[in-house]
C-alpha cells in the first residue's frame, strides 16, 4: 500500500500541475508521517494543499489497492467521516490502481472525485472541472479483474447463473461446481467486492447477474483446448439425425456437446443453417464422432470443428433435451456466440433474451 499511495500521490500531482489556476503548496501521504503516529491513523492517505484562484484548498484522497465498488464505498465512508469531524471543508477523492466505470459512477453519485494509475481522473471543485477517462488498465489490475473469469472460477459462475435467485452455501457450491472450497471462497469474495452478489444467513446469491454476464462477455477468452477441422458430406436432416445419436449413454464413447451456433440452433433458433458444425468433446468421444458423422480431415473447406477442452469437466455441464443432441449450456453458448461478431452477436442477443433474462 505504501508504494500505491506514492504512485497515486504522484498521479494526483501530475494532474494538478496541468491545471493553470492551481498552485500546489505541499502534498503528504501516510508514508510521510511517523509510522506509529496517532495522527497518521486518523488522517486520509493523501492530503494536498493547493492555491486555486488565489484561495487555499485542501484535497484529501483515500487510497484503495483494489478499486472495486465495495472498497470504493468504504473509502467514501472514511472520507465523509473525516470531513464530518474536520474543522474545515475539503475536496474528497478516491484513488486506486484502477477504477472501473461502476466505481467511478459511485464516486460521482457521492460527489467525490477519483483518480487511478491508468490515467482516469475527475477533479471538480469551485469553478474547476477536469475529467479524463481511458480504456487502458494497468496489467496487475487487468489480471486481478479477469481472475474471476478463469476456467475454474467460471465453473462456479455457470452454476450460479443457472438460477441467480438461489442462495448457496460454500460447501454446496463447491460440490455442484466441482472445484475446491478455497476456489469458491475466492469467487465469493470477488463477487461481493464487485457488488454482483451478497451473502446472508441463507448463503451466497447473485444480486446483479446482468452486470456479471456483461463483464464476463467483455473479458471472455474462448475455451482452451485442441481444435481440429473436418469435412462431412452429411447435411440437413441426415446430419441432425447423426448429431442426435451423440446423446448415447456415457460409456467408452466419452462425452460431447454442440457448441456456438450449432448449440444455439437447438437452444434458441435464430439463424437458419450454419456453415460449420462446432462440437466440444473429450478425447474418448472423438473416434465415435468421426465415425457417426463420416468425417475426414480437412485442411480447407472444413464444415465441422471439434474442440477437445483442456478441462474435460466442462462437458459435465452439457444440456440434454428430448429428441435433440447434447448442447453446451446457455451461458457458455452466449459467450461463444458473442465473440463471432455480426450475425453471431445477433444470435447471442437473441439467446440471452430468451434464456438469460433475469429482470
Amino acid at each position: 500500500m505504501k508504494q500505491i499511495e506514492r504512485q497515486v500521490a504522484a498521479a494526483l500531482q501530475s494532474q494538478l500541475s496541468r491545471i493553470s489556476v492551481i498552485q500546489l503548496e505541499n502534498m503528504e501521504t501516510t508514508v510521510d508521517w511517523r509510522a506509529h503516529s496517532l495522527e497518521a491513523m486518523h488522517r486520509p492517505d493523501i492530503v494536498a494543499h493547493v492555491i486555486a484562484d488565489g484561495a487555499p484548498v485542501e484535497i484529501i484522497c483515500e487510497v484503495k489497492e483494489r478499486g472495486y465498488p465495495k472498497q470504493v464505498r468504504q473509502a467514501i465512508a472514511q472520507l465523509q467521516a473525516w470531513r464530518s469531524v474536520a474543522a474545515h471543508d475539503a475536496v474528497a477523492m478516491v484513488g486506486s490502481t484502477w477504477l472501473s466505470p461502476e466505481s467511478r459512477s459511485i464516486c460521482d453519485e457521492a460527489g467525490v472525485g477519483w483518480i487511478d494509475l491508468a490515467g482516469n481522473c475527475r477533479i471538480a471543485f469551485g469553478g474547476i472541472h477536469v475529467e479524463r477517462e481511458t480504456t487502458e488498465r494497468p496489467k496487475p489490475a487487468a489480471r486481478s479483474f479477469r481472475s474471476i473469469f478463469s476456467p475454474k472460477s467460471a465453473q462456479v459462475l455457470r452454476v450460479l447463473l443457472k438460477d441467480p435467485t438461489r442462495p448457496w452455501k460454500v460447501s454446496d457450491l463447491a460440490e455442484a461446481s466441482g472445484v475446491s472450497l478455497g476456489q469458491v471462497s475466492n469467487v465469493r469474495s470477488a463477487l461481493i467486492d464487485r457488488e454482483w452478489a451478497m451473502a446472508d444467513e441463507e448463503g451466497l446469491h447473485l444480486t446483479n447477474p446482468e452486470a456479471l454476464l456483461d463483464a464476463w462477455r467483455d473479458e471472455y477468452e474462448p475455451v482452451r483446448g485442441e481444435r481440429s477441422s473436418w469435412y462431412t458430406v452429411m447435411h440437413g436432416r441426415e446430419l441432425d439425425q447423426a448429431l442426435r445419436k451423440l446423446r448415447a449413454p456415457a460409456d467408452a464413447n466419452g462425452h460431447s456437446m454442440l457448441a456456438g451456433l450449432s448449440a444455439a440452433a437447438w437452444l434458441a433458433p435464430y439463424l437458419r443453417g450454419t456453415s460449420t458444425t462446432s462440437i466440444y468433446a473429450d478425447e474418448a468421444a472423438v473416434p465415435s464422432i468421426v465415425e457417426r458423422l463420416k468425417l475426414r480431415p480437412a485442411g480447407s473447406g472444413a464444415n465441422v470443428e471439434i474442440i477437445v477442452p483442456d478441462d474435460p469437466a466442462l462437458l459435465n455441464e452439457r444440456v440434454e433435451q428430448p429428441n435433440a443432441p447434447p448442447v453446451a449450456p446457455p451461458v457458455l453458448t452466449y459467450l461463444d456466440l458473442y465473440q463471432l461478431h455480426d450475425r453471431g452477436r445477433e444470435a447471442a442477443n437473441h439467446l440471452r433474451e430468451k434464456l438469460l433474462s433475469w429482470h
